[in-house]
């Protein structure tokens, strides 16, 4: 059993998957939560509610409200929206543990972390849950599957000892990982879909079924995505994993039925369910697919008409 000793920052849907997973194998894991949420995981614990079968685990994990430079961890892990992890840099900074490892939807890459905290202290990652919070109840499907490997990287590309080592920490937890040497295009890709379908969510109240049943929108999201691997294509990216770089081969139509498929199902519905609860989220990625649009500088017409449904903040 690995002695690490972790923090996770956010309690959220993820950052709660994250800790009570970590926490029913032994490793030494903390939260920190503020405000409303800070006393309800400190009195009550995480509460995660599985929407197929409705079965609950309670996970009573240690918690804090606040980071003292001088509290060390082995790795730190920021499990927040994107959004949120401008007002977390100065107090990661000030901060001395090392490994400072970002888990949240991400258009503009690094930089901003890099800037704030140095090259040296960050790693990148994925999440490994889906769905939303409730009250105090966080209902999600959180992934153990083996089909489902999460990607985990180092800035460059590299393969470090302590990007194995925190691989073996979630695997210890259960957690299937893969480490990645391309991780920096995985999140962008990703997070392009996750712009565009955002917005067209919003535009229909965040109902599934109703964005399932246009068939209008649908084709837009289709092509906007098309070309948003066309921008990512131009400035350099790969589009990362090749089941997303497939979908420029299958027809419109083939796709439109599959999204028809998965927006329909309870699956598509739990997946989908942050967008009703974080459309500052949605709005910041919007924002970010925007810069890189006009960075490429090529015409993307379905892009700029899906971004055109962002109201401005």
């Amino acid at each position: 059993m690995d002695n690490a000793r972790v923090l996770v920052i956010g309690a959220g849907v993820n950052g709660s998957a994250c800790a009570a997973g970590l926490f029913a194998a032994g490793i030494d894991v903390t939260v920190l939560a503020r405000g409303k949420r800070y006393a309800e995981v400190r009195d009550e614990g995480i509460l995660i509610e599985n929407p197929f079968g409705n079965k609950r685990s309670l996970t009573k994990v240690p918690v804090i409200d606040h980071l003292d430079p001088d509290d060390l961890y082995d790795y730190v892990l920021v499990v927040v929206r994107k959004n949120q992890v401008a007002d977390l840099l100065p107090v990661l900074a000030q901060n001395r543990s090392s490994n400072i490892v970002f888990m949240c939807n991400n258009l503009l890459g690094p930089d901003e972390f890099i800037k704030a905290l140095g090259k040296d202290r960050i790693m990148l990652g994925f999440v490994f849950a889906g769905g939303k919070r409730d009250g105090k109840v966080i209902r999600a499907i959180v992934i153990k599957s083996a089909l489902f490997a999460v990607p985990f990287g180092e800035v460059d590309g590299k393969v470090t000892p302590r990007l194995k080592r925190l691989a073996s920490i979630f695997r210890q937890a259960g957690f299937h990982i893969k480490i990645s040497t391309y991780i920096l295009d995985f999140l962008t890709t990703h997070a392009a879909g996750v712009a565009l379908l955002g917005q067209l969510l919003i535009k229909h109240g965040c109902d599934t079924s109703a964005l399932a049943q246009s068939k209008d929108d649908l084709r837009l999201f289709v092509d906007a995505r098309r070309e948003a691997f066309s921008v990512l294509r131009v400035l350099g990216f790969t589009i990362t994993p090749w089941t997303e770089a497939v979908t420029e081969i299958i027809p419109a139509g083939l796709q439109i039925a599959g999204l028809r498929m998965l927006l329909n199902s309870k699956l598509g519905k739990v997946g989908c369910s942050h967008v009703s609860q974080a459309p500052d989220e949605m709005h910041r990625l919007a924002v970010e697919l925007q810069i890189l649009v006009d960075k490429a500088g090529i015409a993307v017409p379905a892009i700029r008409k899906v971004l055109g449904l962002v109201e401005p903040r």
